[in-house]
């Protein structure tokens, strides 16, 4: 249930897209959804499963492009083992890596996010 929450809140505060609204975001002529599907899979762009579907956190996108520090930290998702899942919660969720803020909030300076998304997954109790 506070994982479902979770989301919903994602959802009013970002939007979660669909391919369609991805491809007008991205001014990629309508009907290319190969373009998204081929980004997604390439890790150029985060996308999660929302029932049947994929959706893409508006938060990655900026003025017509995606953010340069979410293909790096997929790549590091993937090193880590989190699942895009996992990211897309820890990036939306306050953090004590940033006083209380939450990750999102913090994309530029992106070693800096990098480096605490890191330790985050990386940490040892």
């Amino acid at each position: 249930m506070r994982a479902e929450i979770q989301w919903r809140d994602i959802e009013a505060t970002w939007g979660l897209l669909t391919t369609d609204e991805v491809l007008e975001v991205l001014k990629i002529p309508a009907g290319e959804t190969g373009s998204v599907d081929k980004m997604r899979k390439n890790g150029a762009i985060l996308a999660v499963r929302r029932g049947s579907v994929f959706v893409f956190p508006g938060f990655q996108f900026v003025a017509g492009r995606v953010e340069p520090v979410i293909v790096q930290l997929i790549a590091l998702a993937v090193e880590v083992r989190w699942s895009l899942e996992e990211l897309v919660i820890w990036l939306c969720s306050p953090s004590g890596y940033f006083g209380g803020d939450r990750p999102i909030n913090h994309l530029h300076p992106q070693n800096e996010l990098l480096e605490k998304a890191r330790d985050e997954a990386t940490v040892e109790w």
